[in-house]
């Protein structure tokens, strides 16, 4: 039975997930606007749906909160992922696991984020005013 938090799309991409298996020795890590989270090259590919990538935007998020030793939602749905696609790179445990040059990485892309959005905000009120 599928679990009912399930996206359909990554559902429906599993296999191509677990055909990502094999790290990239020279993968950079970046973090990403869209999912609040840190995320490697070499975990989705040039020829990805753009859908997909879209969905694993959960998955870099809650990795991310694992990383950072914080909690967040219901953890049946990482579980339930990491067995549809289990040989996808985005899993192994050195991805999932508090580093000091991750945490600043997250640390310098989040207190970016919130500089601008405060930015666009100061902006917007000076412009309705």
């Amino acid at each position: 039975m599928q679990h009912p938090t399930v996206d359909p799309v990554l559902l429906k991409h599993a296999e191509m997930l677990n055909a990502i298996n094999i790290a990239d020795p020279i993968a950079t890590v970046r973090y990403d606007l869209m999912s609040d989270a840190l995320i490697w090259s070499d975990e989705t590919t040039p020829s990805m749906p753009f859908e997909l990538i879209s969905s694993l935007r959960q998955v870099f998020n809650y990795r991310t909160h694992l990383i950072r030793g914080t909690k967040i939602g219901d953890t049946s749905v990482w579980d339930y992922y990491s067995s549809l696609f289990p040989r996808w790179i985005g899993f192994v445990p050195n991805r999932r696991t508090a580093t000091p040059d991750l945490l600043e990485l997250y640390q310098r892309g989040d207190v970016s984020t919130r500089w601008c959005l405060r930015g666009l905000e100061r902006e917007s009120e000076t412009d309705a005013g």
